[in-house]
Order: C-alpha cells, then structure tokens, then sequence
C-alpha cells in the first residue's frame, strides 16, 4: 500500500491550489506565508515532482498539481463533513411526543430552550404510536401512560388532569353552566370513550351519554373541533392551559378528573451522560413546576 504525504501539507495544497496564491492561503488558514511555502515544499520533496510554476507574478499548477488538487479537494472536503456531522450529532438532541403535546405544550416552550442553550438543535418526532427509542435512536421521549416503561427511566412531568373545555360562544349558545347541561352538548371522545365515562361517573351523570359524539385517535383533532365550536371535548389541562388562558377556550363546571397516569419524561439509561440530554431534562422539569 502506497505510503500517504504528510497530511497537513495536502491540506495546505488544497487550499494553496484553489487560490493560486500563497498569501490568500495564508490568510485562509490563519498562518503565515512562510509556513505554506514550507509545507508546499515538504509535500513535493515527498511526493518528488514539483506542483506549482511560480514566476514573479503568478502562481499556476503544475500538470502534477493539477492531478493532485480535485482528489485533495474532495477528500479535505469529505473529511469536513464527516467531522461536521459528528460534531452536529452530538448536539442534536432527537426527541418523541405526541402530537397533541408536542403542539399544545412543548412548542410554545421551545424558543426559550433555545435561548438558554443555543448550541443544541432540537429534532421533534410526532407519533401516537409506541417507539422503541434505543432502536430509533431517540434520545428521550415524552409520553402518556404509567410511567413503566422496560428498559427506560421515567420521571413524572404532570399527572393527567382532565377537564372538559369549549369555545366559549358554543357554552354561551348551549348555556352549559353545569354538569347536567351536557346531556344537550355535543361530546367530542378519545378513541375509546373512557375519559368521558370517568367523569360522567364523578360528576354523578349517566355514563350512557359517552355512547353519543365522535370519536378521535389524536387529541389535536379533538381540540380543534372545540375551538371551531363543534362540541365539548375532554382534554389534559396542562396541554390546554394556553388556549384557556388565551380566552379560546373555557374550562367548564371547574370539575376535573385526574386519572392513573400522566406524562412522563422517559429515557435509557446513562443518557444524562450526554449534556444535551440533561439539559432537556432540567428544563422540562423546570417548566413542569
């Protein structure tokens, strides 16, 4: 295998080829003209052939330089971006939610994220559906549930509140001013109907009317109809706090259901080894509080 030249001195060349003249590389690289005339001379002593014509006024490649400067070229520059990427790796924080969350709750808290830690690049993954991260390649996700996940430490960020929220010209309309009025509303459920028959129970109302309204596998969707007067849904508070306090949305009878689980930050473990990741994580919690 043929012995590679000093590395340096073809990063000198590289850039010494591209400009044609020793005191634009010299400023490029931040050293001295003497020091590229030197490496310049170490690479050709190596390589025996000269790769430059130097008259009093110009500078030109060789036929040997300029063999040499488009493979020198590419390979400084594919060397960069490898390197680049790495380095933006380690500063890429990749993170899991859902889309309701990740919208309602995560988003608007983001910009100050990036106020305190402006080298971190943050890479959202909306998705109801269950991720194995370790496998993804995500560094930690926020999620709905009991906060057991194998495999994963988790830490509570907010038990799961429910309230039922409307907009408020279709409380107006409809005079839901308690619990009982909802039996003339339009209920908007989960996928499964569950969150609402627990608080119809709470509220010592008829379960049976958790049979009537659509129902949604996201909560976006859900919270959209509300805000464009379509029904009452039944939401986490937490992820609607904004639009509350906004006016867009008016939580009702100031009754309330917290249920088992709640949203939890979950990642592998050792994964606040990484300083991105514990910078999130002190963050989020921070926000939580």
């Amino acid at each position: 295998m043929e012995t590679l030249p000093s590395l340096p001195a073809l990063r000198v060349f590289a850039v010494a080829g591209k400009a044609l003249s020793f005191t634009r590389a010299a400023q490029m690289l931040n050293v001295t003209q003497a020091a590229v005339s030197h490496q310049i001379r170490v690479l050709e002593d190596q390589l025996g052939v000269k790769l430059f014509q130097r008259t009093t006024r110009s500078l030109q490649l060789t036929a040997a330089g300029q063999q040499l400067l488009p493979a020198a070229t590419a390979a400084f520059g594919e060397l960069e971006r490898a390197v680049a990427g790495i380095r933006r790796s380690q500063n890429l924080l990749s993170i899991t939610t859902t889309p309701s969350f990740g919208a309602r709750w995560l988003a608007p808290r983001l910009p100050r994220f990036a106020e305190l830690h402006p080298a971190i690049e943050i890479s959202v993954r909306h998705t109801e559906a269950p991720l194995d991260i370790v496998a993804e390649g995500i560094d930690l996700a926020i999620r709905g549930g009991l906060g057991k996940w194998p495999g994963l430490t988790a830490e509570l960020i907010g038990r799961s509140a429910m309230l039922p929220v409307a907009a408020p010209d279709y409380v107006e309309r409809l005079r839901l001013l308690e619990p009982a009025d909802l039996a003339r509303a339009r209920l908007l459920h989960d996928q499964d109907r569950s969150d609402w028959r627990e608080w119809l129970a709470v509220a010592h109302l008829d379960p049976a009317l958790a049979q009537a309204g659509p129902a949604f596998d996201d909560e976006n969707v859900l919270i959209e109809l509300a805000l464009a007067g379509q029904g009452v849904g039944l939401v986490v508070g937490s992820v609607v706090e904004g639009l509350i306090r906004q006016g867009r949305l008016v939580a009702l009878f100031d009754r309330q259901v917290t249920l088992g689980y709640g949203y939890y930050l979950a990642y592998p473990p050792g994964a606040l080894a990484l300083p991105k990741v514990a910078a999130f994580r002190r963050f989020v919690l921070a926000q939580a509080r």
